[in-house]
């Protein structure tokens, strides 16, 4: 962020000192929330959450050098904490007071702001973006899924007075959260990577959720910004047709501007056409992953890249954490995807699963949460989806795992089914169900903390052999065409 005085902070906050005021000109440049990262200089926030208290931190951000702190008014003041930084700001709401900076800094930005936003998808695209237009500008992304309240204004805190953009990620599962989001980030170019049924338990519905996507579209008019949409989408083409800005639409529908036009798996990789002209070589399996790739073409396009600059530059790009993530375990590949999971990112799973070849196919799907009234026939669909493809053995995890299995033996397939109450138990039961030559792919939604089960795939791996390698290439089979889904999401998809 741009170094601000103090006193001019504590106006921008609406704040008042605790203890004395500043004595003389206290500049601070950097924002941080946990005090295991703060330095010498910074501004330490302190945030009230659900598992934590950033105010019981405070002592520890001083001692890393934090020169000030911005509390909010409940917090009883302990004096001599206070007395540790040359300043501290009481405000009715923290998270308030980081918003009103990020929208200050962003405000003073010289740069290009992309939001990216949609059911599934955002993450992957977000790294897709940053690692184009790294080749040819400076700027900076959002770590990991930063896409919330705390992440969002963090990510442009972040950003540097020198970058020429950052890439920033809204996520949502209630009505009115990227609507809040976009305020903060007020993004040049806003992209919806996706829509499908996730967090219905709030947003209703899938057309509840194409309106919620759609709201990172508000003032892009105004800004002379312009919207890259996906076009594979009935519910999104309807919600954001009162949009008045330039929307770029991307996908395999024939009025998409930006269209795949051809797709060939090759290996645990990938090539796909673009317009029936450009072919690009990507590193990520998964046709849905195709779509990703385009979203992020057509964003790193308006920033004046030409497509085969951006086409190409994805060539050695990398799969983001716990999204289709392929490791050799001894005689054992493991696959994992476990960062969350809905109906259209659980399909893509099972389609890239597949595609592989050689060994016997094990699909660990665990609850896909949030999904309100809906929940149960999903989770019975998605079974009969797995029991109709080749996947050999399914493991399910969780309460709703339960309508998984169900969903697989409705369907009266000859699949092997084992079900466990917790991706601990399953985990625990790894050596009864694995054997040599599978290749696992594990997914569920974050709080299944399906995790675990890769982890101790990879450690029994790693206690027979001593040794863990990088996965080979995995062959998968020629692509059956099918519509486009959308990849992994973030911790709000």
């Amino acid at each position: 962020m741009k170094p601000m005085l103090l006193d001019e902070l504590c106006r921008q906050v609406g704040g008042r000192w605790l203890g004395q005021a500043p004595q003389g000109p206290v500049r601070v440049a950097k924002v941080t929330i946990d005090s295991r990262k703060a330095a010498a200089g910074d501004l330490f926030i302190a945030i009230r959450g659900a598992q934590f208290d950033g105010h019981d931190f405070l002592p520890q951000a001083a001692a890393a050098g934090c020169v000030a702190a911005i509390v909010e008014s409940g917090w009883a003041a302990d004096s001599a904490v206070v007395a540790r930084f040359a300043g501290v700001i009481a405000v009715p709401s923290s998270l308030e007071a980081l918003a009103q900076l990020a929208m200050r800094h962003r405000r003073t930005f010289g740069g290009r702001v992309i939001g990216v936003t949609g059911s599934v998808g955002k993450t992957t695209v977000k790294g897709m973006i940053h690692h184009i237009l790294a080749r040819h500008k400076k700027g900076s992304a959002a770590p990991k899924s930063f896409n919330n309240n705390i992440g969002v204004p963090l990510t442009i805190l972040a950003a540097g007075e020198a970058d020429e953009y950052i890439v920033c990620e809204l996520g949502s599962n209630a009505p009115g959260e990227i609507a809040a989001l976009t305020r903060i980030a007020d993004p040049d170019i806003a992209v919806i990577t996706a829509v499908g049924p996730s967090h219905l338990e709030k947003l209703g519905s899938i057309e509840g959720v194409a309106a919620e996507k759609a709201a990172i579209l508000a003032g892009l008019e105004e800004r002379g910004g312009v919207g890259v949409i996906w076009a594979d989408s009935q519910p999104l083409a309807q919600a954001v047709r009162g949009c008045r800005a330039r929307l770029i639409r991307f996908g395999a529908d024939e009025r998409a501007d930006l269209r795949l036009t051809g797709w060939e798996g090759n290996g645990w990789s990938q090539r796909f056409q673009v317009d029936g002209r450009a072919w690009f070589t990507l590193p990520l399996p998964g046709r849905h992953n195709a779509s990703n790739a385009l979203a992020a073409i057509a964003a790193a396009m308006q920033l004046g890249l030409s497509l085969e600059q951006a086409g190409s530059a994805l060539a050695d790009v990398a799969a983001a954490d716990m999204r289709l993530q392929a490791r050799q375990a001894g005689d054992v590949t493991v696959i994992n995807d476990a960062y969350n999971a809905n109906p259209m990112s659980m399909a893509a799973a099972v389609e890239a699963l597949n595609k592989v070849e050689g060994g016997r196919r094990v699909f660990v799907a665990g609850d896909m949460r949030e999904l309100g009234a809906d929940s149960q026939p999903l989770h019975v669909a998605l079974g009969g989806r797995i029991a109709q493809s080749p996947i050999g053995l399914l493991v399910t995890v969780g309460t709703l795992g339960r309508f998984i299995a169900q969903g697989a033996q409705a369907a009266g397939s000859s699949l092997t089914i084992r079900s466990y109450a917790t991706a601990a138990d399953a985990a625990a039961h790894v050596d009864d169900w694995l054997k040599a030559g599978d290749t696992v792919l594990v997914k569920a939604s974050r709080g299944v903390a399906a995790e675990c089960i890769v982890e101790r795939i990879l450690a029994r791996s790693a206690a027979a052999d001593k040794h863990n390698g990088a996965c080979p290439p995995v062959s998968l089979a020629a692509p059956a065409e099918a519509s486009l889904t959308a990849g992994a999401g973030g911790r709000r998809p």
